[in-house]
């Protein structure tokens, strides 16, 4: 077993759990999964904890398995662009090492310096990096974990058979621990572009979302596109109602042409490639956030001018900065969902979650098929029970 830590330290909506491991092997992890079953007891499993208030409160909560010690890089092929990395390595000790040959792991959970690569997977995180690169997903070709039962499995990478079927590396994503422990990933890297540029637009919001759309259909090959509106402008270092954020990266000429073509169409000025770190970790500080997605065919009828949000608008997401009342909420979640979209409450009180309809509001996928599959990786319901809809 691991070194036991202070329980508060991974409390979850006021829930205190009696006891806190920190593992720093494989055989731990198994070990403390396998003494919950055998003794009846609830996990919840963390990393670097950036997004642990996620989920719905746990309807027990005995042991807080803490990864953020599984750390460290297990084999690097900077040739084949591939490592091998434990769970608990934060994404910025990945950067460092990975930045000394040149390449990069294109994700950006937010807070690098506490975000684990297990818990990014898991979580699903989004991030300005969505926009060119997509899902964290895309990024992991394969992975060992342990599932509820305490039984430890690969998928993916060097070992192509998968078990029950499932593309397991993939699976993972999004289920937030309930299912599995990730203890370790295999990640497909990228080159460090040549040449990284940041743009912002002072403007007001209908002005930021009509140059966000032009830009994002004008075809031109941007790397990330964003809105911040409200109290959080000045977070990023701007002024006015709202602030288009642009990024452009590649061969320093190629970037010098597109920054021309993105002046010609936005008034904008260059602003440090630090701001997007503010960007990312702006969901994780607030107080209260909601994340909003609809489909790409429509816009959601909510009024940003004058409130604090981060706005990815070519990736029809949003995340909203600051409490709104219990009803307008349910308002905006229940129009949402109607259009095909979602409305999910990452940070908010546990009786605010409740009142609202639970953290993630109308299930996405069906309670049946949640069900079998909860029962099929994790028989006795250890791992973090009650925390997503089963």
């Amino acid at each position: 077993m691991g070194v036991a830590l202070r329980p508060d330290t991974r409390a979850i909506d006021g829930i205190v759990p009696r006891d806190v491991v920190r593992a720093t092997s494989e055989g731990e992890v198994v070990e403390a999964i396998r003494g919950a079953n055998e003794r009846g007891e609830a996990v919840v499993v963390s990393g670097g904890a950036t997004r642990l208030g996620v989920g719905d409160p746990p309807t027990r909560y005995d042991v807080g398995l803490d990864l953020s010690a599984l750390s460290g890089i297990v084999e690097y092929e900077p040739d084949d662009l591939v490592a091998t990395v434990r769970a608990g390595t934060t994404l910025a000790e990945l950067t460092a090492a990975l930045a000394a040959r040149g390449q990069r792991w294109p994700v950006e959970p937010g807070l690098p310096v506490l975000a684990t690569v297990g818990g990014t997977l898991a979580s699903a995180a989004g991030g300005p990096s969505r926009l060119r690169y997509f899902h964290p997903r895309d990024w992991v070709i394969g992975a060992r974990a342990v599932l509820g039962d305490g039984t430890a499995v690969r998928s993916g990478g060097k070992v192509v058979k998968n078990v029950t079927g499932y593309d397991l590396t993939r699976f993972w994503s999004g289920t937030f621990g309930t299912l599995a422990t990730i203890v370790e990933l295999t990640l497909k890297l990228t080159a460090i572009p040549e040449r990284t540029v940041s743009l912002v637009a002072e403007v007001d919001v209908p002005a930021a979302f009509a140059a966000a759309n032009d830009l994002h259909v004008s075809g031109l090959p941007l790397d990330a596109l964003a809105i911040v509106t409200g109290e959080a402008v000045e977070a990023v270092g701007a002024r006015g109602d709202a602030a288009l954020l642009v990024r452009l990266t590649g061969a320093a000429a190629a970037v010098r042409r597109l920054g021309r073509d993105i002046r010609e169409r936005v008034r904008c000025r260059d602003v440090a490639n630090e701001t997007w770190d503010r960007v990312a970790a702006l969901p994780l500080e607030s107080k209260w956030t909601a994340r909003l997605a609809w489909p790409a065919s429509g816009r959601p009828d909510v009024e940003f001018a004058g409130y604090g949000a981060v706005i990815y608008p070519a990736d029809s997401t949003a995340y909203l900065l600051r409490s709104i009342d219990r009803a307008t909420f349910r308002s905006v979640r229940a129009s949402l969902e109607a259009a095909g979209g979602i409305a999910v409450l990452e940070r908010a009180s546990a009786d605010y979650k409740r009142d609202a309809g639970g953290a993630w509001g109308t299930p996405r996928v069906p309670l049946g098929i949640a069900r079998a599959l909860k029962e099929r990786f994790d028989p006795r319901g250890v791992l973090a029970p009650g925390r997503m809809p089963t």
